[in-house]
């Protein structure tokens, strides 16, 4: 998971050569963030066309003040804060989050698959149920500290929050978890994660 995440040179360049106008590195922002950006969305969201709304949107009013932006320390950070800002304004939001789960790498012969496949689906399923059975906004710093990759800092930020607050919201939202799920299910969850 990724720590404190600042831009690499490239990401600086690209960002720059965006805010002087270059459509291509404006293509490439898009590009590399677009999957980023539906997958978290879909998760405040619960349809495509309205998290896809608000991705363009969010695109067209970068490209329209491009001038007046300042390099973010962390470009997703940024992307993602002004989504859920973005999305937590349409009226059409859903007020209930989803999880989903990546699939494991099947690793074993057939019936060891679909064995370990069938355990796993009832892990995730316990899982989702847990993180729904949460607060919202518990829901949300575990979707983008664990499902997202975001650091602490970056979720304190795209959330709105002081860094402690960020961490106290983690915290609680972990011991929560931990009443809903068995050991084992929250070693698995803390596993595919």
């Amino acid at each position: 998971m990724p720590q404190n995440v600042i831009p690499s040179p490239a990401d600086h360049t690209v960002w720059e050569k965006f805010k002087h106008g270059d459509r291509e590195a404006f293509a490439l922002l898009y590009r590399t963030h677009i999957h980023m950006l539906i997958a978290y969305g879909m998760r405040i969201a619960s349809e495509q066309n309205v998290v896809k709304d608000a991705i363009q949107d969010l695109f067209m009013e970068l490209w329209r003040s491009k001038e007046q932006l300042q390099p973010p320390r962390s470009i997703e950070a940024y992307l993602l804060k002004a989504l859920r800002y973005k999305l937590m304004r349409n009226a059409k939001v859903q007020q209930r989050y989803q999880s989903e789960v990546p699939d494991a790498p099947d690793t074993l012969n057939i019936e060891s698959s679909i064995l370990l496949r069938e355990t796993e689906n009832l892990q995730k399923e316990q899982i989702q149920r847990a993180i729904s059975q949460l607060p919202q906004r518990q829901q949300e710093v575990i979707n983008l500290r664990f499902f997202q990759g975001c650091s602490t800092e970056d979720v304190a930020s795209i959330m709105g929050l002081n860094y402690q607050s960020a961490t106290n919201l983690l915290h609680r939202a972990v011991l929560h978890l931990r009443k809903f799920l068995s050991s084992g299910v929250l070693l698995f969850f803390l596993k595919i994660i």
